[in-house]
């Protein structure tokens, strides 16, 4: 299912396991055509999806001469937000009040020249240390999956693999460095 759509959706959601508390977007990395709108309903708890963009007093973690994007709260269950993208690029997006527990992800938009893209190339100051280690990781996960759609298959055993079954559901691979 690495390919882009013309519409995708992005769960956002709050996981809650024993005693630890989990905030994500999922998928990690959404991809769509030019002109394709992806839609973010909010699964549980209260989030944004919000562009890295000055208009959000964020820095730019997308294509240059594109307009600032974000959903407000959502705190309604099955609540949505959509955004129609029409710019070929790479967009890194945050949930607010959850961006220092890593609750960050990315659009693909079209098949963008990834030696581009300010997403790929930036990493923001002033930022705690897990962010720059989610952007770190987002920023493999969309070289991996951009590879994969221009090359062969590959296995790749590197740090930080990510693969999607089909469905929506992604598996992340971790080995400690």
């Amino acid at each position: 299912m690495n390919e882009s759509k013309a519409s995708r959706e992005v769960a956002v959601n709050t996981g809650r396991t024993g005693g630890s508390t989990e905030y994500h977007f999922a998928p990690h990395v959404t991809w769509v055509e030019v002109g394709g709108t992806v839609t973010w309903r909010l699964e549980s708890g209260t989030h944004t999806a919000t562009a890295y963009h000055p208009d959000n007093d964020q820095p730019r973690l997308v294509p240059e001469g594109t307009d600032a994007w974000n959903s407000g709260t959502m705190s309604e269950e099955g609540e949505t937000f959509e955004h129609t993208f029409e710019t070929e690029g790479v967009y890194h997006y945050l949930c607010t009040p959850h961006e220092q527990f890593g609750m960050i992800a990315t659009v693909i938009v079209g098949d963008p020249n990834l030696e581009d893209q300010r997403a790929l190339q930036t990493m923001p100051e002033n930022k705690p240390e897990e962010v720059h280690g989610k952007l770190e990781e987002l920023n493999t996960m969309v070289r991996e999956m951009m590879g994969k759609g221009h090359h062969e298959e590959e296995t790749h055993t590197e740090e930080g693999v990510h693969t999607d079954d089909g469905h929506g559901h992604e598996e992340e691979t971790h080995t400690e460095a």
